[in-house]
C-alpha cells in the first residue's frame, strides 16, 4: 500500500476515517484501540485471509447468542512496561485490570476449549492464552471485588487497619466532644462542623477563643473571622494515626513488590495474554461494525483473479440517504482477466464518481480486515495496491494546476502500477483541451491495459469508449438515465458506453431553444440519433433483466413451498401409520384382557360346581372386570386424544367448546389458533386434536397491540446487561426488564452490571428491595459470574 502521506490521502479521498472512528467507539481496551489506530491496508494475502477467517468466525459465534465472555480491562500496558527494573512494583490501579485481564483470559479458553472444529481460527488464537493460575491465585488473595488490597493480606496489615480504625474512632469521639463544649462556651458557632485539612480533623473556632482551648492553628479563614485549630488532646491522636497510616502504607508496598515478583517472572505470558485479548476484542469490534453496516465477509476467489460483487453498498452514503428517507441504489459489478479496466460514462452527478469510491471503500475495508456490505454470493480478490486520482488536486505549494496534479497521479501510477494493483480514476483525461487530453488519455489507458492492471475509470471522452469497444480488457459501463423523465437512475450497467445527455438536460433546464438547435445542428442528427438508439437497448435489456429476475425468484418460492408441502404430507403419513399401530395394539390388549377375566370365571364356576354364592361372586367380579376395561378403554382414547402432537396446521377444538379451528402458530406453551378470520392465542393443554372440518366464525382483526405483545414476548429474553450504563440509564431498563418478566411469567431473571467500583452493583440493588414484584434477589455463582451478576426471583 501507498505509505506516509500517499496512504492518508487515500484515506482521506475515500473517507474511511469515519469507519475508523466508528469503530473505535466499538472497542472494550487499549489494546483493541492501538489496533483500530494501526489498522492499515494489508496486501499479503495469507496474513488477510487469516485476519478475515478470524473475523467470520466471530460474526458466526455471536451470532448463535453464546455468552461471549468481556474483553474489557483497564489501563494495563504501561504498568507492565515499567514493572521491568529489579524492585519495582505494580500500582494498586493496576491489579484490577490485570485481574479483569486474567478472568477474560479464562472465560476465553472455556468458551473454545470445546469448538476447535468449529472456530479453528479462534481456537488457535486461544491457545496462546495462558491463564496463569499461581498469579490468578495470590491476585484473588490480594484485592477484593472493587480492586482494594484486602485486609487479610497480611496479618500484620490486618493488625494495622485494626489499631487505625479504632484511633479514627476515638477521634471523631474525641472531636465531637471538644466541639460540644466550645459551642456550649460559644467559641464555635452553632451550626459548625469539624473540617479536614492534610488528613487532620479541625475545630472551626472564633479568633479569641484560641488561647481557651489552647492548640495548634493550621489556617485562617479569608475574612479572619475564623481559625481552623487542631486541639491539643489531638495533635497525639492525629500523629499516631499517621503513624499507622505509613505503616499501612509501607505493608501494601511490600505485599505489591511481592506480588510483582510473581508478575514480573511472567511478564511475557502476561504481555502475550494482553495482546491476544485485544486482537480478541478487536474482532469483535469489527463484528459489531459489520452488524451496524449489514455487512458480511465475502469469499475470496479461488482463482485469485476475479471480483464479482452483488449489491454492493457505500455504507457512509447509505447512511447518509436513508437519514433523509432516500433509498441507495447498489452496485454490481464484475472484474476478471477478460474485463480488467471498467470505463464508466453516462451524465454528470448520475452516480459515476459515487460508483468508483464505493469500490475503492470497499476495497480499502476488504483489506483492512474489515467485513463489507454486499451480498453473500458476492466474490472478491485482493490487490497489492490501490491508486487513486479523484476530485481536484490542485496544489498551491508547487504551483501545480488541475491537471498538472492529474498528469503527476498518471505518471506515478504508470511507474508503480502492476498486473495486481487496483487502479481508479474519475474523470480521466480532463482539464484541459478535449482533443490533446483524450488522446494522452487513451495512452495512458493503453499502458495500463498492457500491463494488465485492473481499474475502474469514469469519462466523458468518446475515444475512450470507442478504445473500449476495440480492445480486449477493457469493456465499457453506463450509468443508466430515464430519458422521460430527464433524470439519471444511478445504476450501472456494464456492456454498453453511456451518454452524457447534454442537450436533453440542457432542454429540462431551460436553456433557449435556438442555443439548443444550434448546438444539436454542430453534433448533427447522427451522433445525437446514436445516443437515443443506444439508451433504448440499455433500457430495454435492463427491464428485461430485471423481469427474468423476477421469475426466477418466483419459481424459487414455488419450489421452496412444494418442497415444505412434500414434506408436511409424508409426516402426516408416517404420523398415521404410527396411530393405527398404537391402536390396533391397544385394542388386542383390551380383547386379550377381557377374554382372561372370562375364561378365569367360568373355571371359578366350575370348581365351585355352581354353587350360587360362588356363582355370584363371580359374575359381581365379571361385571368389575367390564366396568374396569370401559374406564380403560375410555382413558385410553382420551390420553391417545391428548398425547397427539399438536403442530402448525393441526385442526383442534377447544376444550369445553365444539368449534374447530387450524393452529397457525406456537409459542412455546401455548399456541395461535384461527377460527375463520379470528386468531386466539390459547394454552396448549385447553386443546384436542380432532378431524373435524375447521369451523367458519367471523370476527374483527386482531388489535396491533396483541401483535406487538406477542412479538415481545417472542423476543423477550431472561437476562439483562447492564454494563456500561450510567445510572439512571440503568435503572429505567431494570423497571421495563422486571415489568416484562413479571408480565410474561419468567422468574429468575439475571442482571449483568459487572463490578466495576459498585455504584451501578449497589443502586440497582438498592432499588431491588423496594420493588413490589421482587421477591428475593441475590448474587450469581462465583462460577458464573459472581458478585457482577445479581438473579432475581420474582
Amino acid at each position: 500500500m501507498e505509505q506516509g502521506k500517499g496512504a492518508k490521502l487515500l484515506e482521506q479521498k475515500l473517507e474511511f476515517g469515519q469507519l475508523q472512528h466508528e469503530l473505535r467507539t466499538l472497542c472494550d481496551n487499549e489494546i483493541s484501540l492501538f489496533l483500530v489506530e494501526r489498522i492499515s491496508f494489508l496486501p499479503d494475502g495469507r496474513e488477510l485471509r487469516g485476519r478475515l477467517t478470524q473475523l467470520s468466525e466471530m460474526m458466526a459465534l455471536l451470532s448463535t447468542g453464546a455468552e461471549v465472555p468481556s474483553f474489557r480491562f483497564g489501563a494495563l500496558r504501561a504498568s507492565l512496561l515499567s514493572l521491568r527494573p529489579e524492585g519495582s512494583y505494580l500500582p494498586v490501579e493496576a491489579l484490577r485490570p490485570l485481574q479483569d485481564l486474567l478472568r477474560s483470559v479464562v472465560e476465553t479458553k472455556q468458551l473454545l476449549e470445546d469448538s476447535a472444529e468449529e472456530y479453528p481460527e479462534l481456537f488457535r488464537l486461544a491457545e496462546q492464552l495462558d491463564d496463569l493460575a499461581e498469579i490468578r491465585r495470590r491476585l484473588h488473595n490480594l484485592i477484593d471485588d472493587e480492586g482494594e488490597i484486602k485486609d487479610s493480606a497480611s496479618r500484620t496489615l490486618k493488625e494495622i487497619r485494626v489499631e487505625l480504625r479504632q484511633l479514627q474512632g476515638s477521634l471523631g469521639q474525641t472531636m465531637q466532644s471538644i466541639l460540644r463544649q466550645a459551642q456550649a462556651a460559644g467559641w464555635v458557632d452553632k451550626d459548625a462542623t469539624p473540617a479536614v485539612r492534610d488528613g487532620r480533623l479541625l475545630l472551626p473556632i472564633i479568633p479569641s477563643a484560641k488561647r481557651e482551648i489552647g492548640g495548634i492553628v493550621h489556617e485562617e479563614s479569608s475574612t479572619g473571622r475564623t481559625l481552623y485549630l487542631e486541639p491539643e488532646q489531638m495533635v497525639v491522636m492525629n500523629n499516631r494515626i499517621r503513624e499507622k497510616q505509613s505503616e499501612e502504607q509501607r505493608e501494601i508496598i511490600r505485599l505489591l513488590k511481592e506480588f510483582s515478583v510473581y508478575v514480573r517472572r511472567d511478564m511475557k505470558a502476561v504481555q502475550q495474554d494482553c495482546q491476544t485479548i485485544g486482537i480478541f476484542d478487536f474482532n469483535r469490534a469489527k463484528s459489531r461494525l459489520a452488524e451496524r453496516l449489514g455487512a458480511i465477509v465475502p469469499p475470496i476467489a479461488e482463482d485469485g483473479t476475479s471480483m464479482e460483487w452483488q449489491v454492493a453498498r457505500h455504507p457512509l452514503l447509505e447512511r447518509h440517504l436513508r437519514s433523509q428517507g432516500r433509498r441507495l441504489v447498489p452496485l454490481t459489478i464484475k472484474l476478471d482477466a477478460e474485463q480488467r479496466i471498467l470505463l464508466i460514462s453516462g451524465p454528470n452527478a448520475g452516480g459515476k464518481s459515487i460508483a468508483l469510491k464505493t469500490v475503492g471503500l470497499l476495497q480499502y475495508m476488504l483489506q483492512c480486515g474489515l467485513a463489507v456490505p454486499m451480498m453473500e454470493h458476492s466474490e472478491c480478490r485482493f490487490f497489492d495496491n490501490i491508486f487513486i486520482d479523484i476530485g481536484d488536486a490542485q496544489s498551491l505549494e508547487n504551483d501545480l494546476s488541475t491537471y498538472s496534479s492529474h498528469l503527476q497521479n498518471m505518471k506515478r501510477m504508470l511507474r508503480e502500477a502492476t498486473s495486481e494493483s487496483l487502479i481508479l480514476i474519475d474523470e480521466f483525461g480532463s482539464g484541459t483541451e478535449p482533443a490533446i487530453g483524450g488522446a494522452i488519455a487513451e495512452a495512458v489507458l493503453e499502458q495500463f491495459r498492457l500491463r494488465g492492471s485492473f481499474g475502474v475509470i469514469t469519462t466523458h471522452y468518446g475515444n475512450l469508449k470507442s478504445y473500449a469497444e476495440l480492445h480486449d480488457g477493457v469493456v465499457n459501463g453506463a450509468m443508466l438515465f430515464d430519458r422521460g423523465k430527464i433524470e439519471p437512475l444511478y445504476e450501472l450497467f456494464i456492456g454498453q458506453p453511456g451518454s452524457s445527455f447534454g442537450i436533453e438536460v440542457a432542454k429540462k433546464i431551460g436553456l433557449a431553444p435556438e442555443i439548443i438547435d444550434h448546438a444539436s445542428a454542430l453534433v448533427g442528427s447522427d451522433a445525437l440519433q446514436q445516443d437515443k438508439y443506444l439508451q433504448d437497448i440499455i433500457r430495454d435489456k435492463a427491464y428485461w433483466k430485471r423481469k427474468r429476475e423476477e421469475i426466477k425468484r418466483e419459481e424459487r418460492k414455488l419450489q421452496e413451498k412444494k418442497a415444505k408441502l412434500d414434506e408436511r404430507l409424508e409426516g402426516f403419513t408416517q404420523k398415521r401409520k404410527v396411530m393405527l399401530a398404537k391402536a390396533e395394539q391397544e385394542a388386542l390388549e383390551i380383547v386379550n384382557s377381557a377374554n382372561a377375566t372370562v375364561e378365569r370365571t367360568i373355571r371359578e364356576i366350575k370348581e365351585s360346581k355352581a354353587d350360587r354364592v360362588a356363582t355370584q361372586q363371580a359374575r359381581a367380579k365379571l361385571e368389575q372386570k367390564k366396568e374396569q376395561l370401559h374406564r380403560k378403554q375410555k382413558a385410553t382414547s382420551s390420553a391417545k386424544s391428548s398425547k397427539e402432537p399438536i403442530e402448525v396446521g393441526s385442526r383442534v377444538t377447544l376444550a369445553g367448546g365444539n368449534e374447530v379451528g387450524e393452529v397457525v402458530e406456537l409459542l412455546g406453551k401455548k399456541a395461535k389458533v384461527r377460527l375463520g378470520n379470528l386468531t386466539m392465542s390459547v394454552a396448549l393443554d385447553q386443546l384436542l386434536p380432532t378431524q373435524r372440518a375447521t369451523t367458519e366464525v367471523f370476527a374483527r382483526k386482531p388489535q396491533m397491540i396483541s401483535e406487538q405483545a406477542n412479538e415481545r414476548r417472542l423476543n423477550f429474553k431472561p437476562q439483562l446487561d447492564c454494563r456500561g450504563m450510567r445510572v439512571e440509564e440503568a435503572l429505567a431498563s431494570v423497571t421495563q426488564f422486571i415489568d416484562d418478566a413479571n408480565h410474561f411469567g419468567y422468574s429468575p431473571v439475571r442482571i449483568l452490571h459487572g463490578t466495576g467500583t459498585g455504584a451501578l452493583k449497589q443502586a440497582i440493588r438498592d432499588y431491588l428491595k423496594d420493588h413490589p414484584q421482587v421477591k428475593h434477589f441475590e448474587e450469581e455463582h462465583v462460577d458464573l459470574g459472581g458478585a457482577g451478576i445479581t438473579v432475581v426471583t420474582l
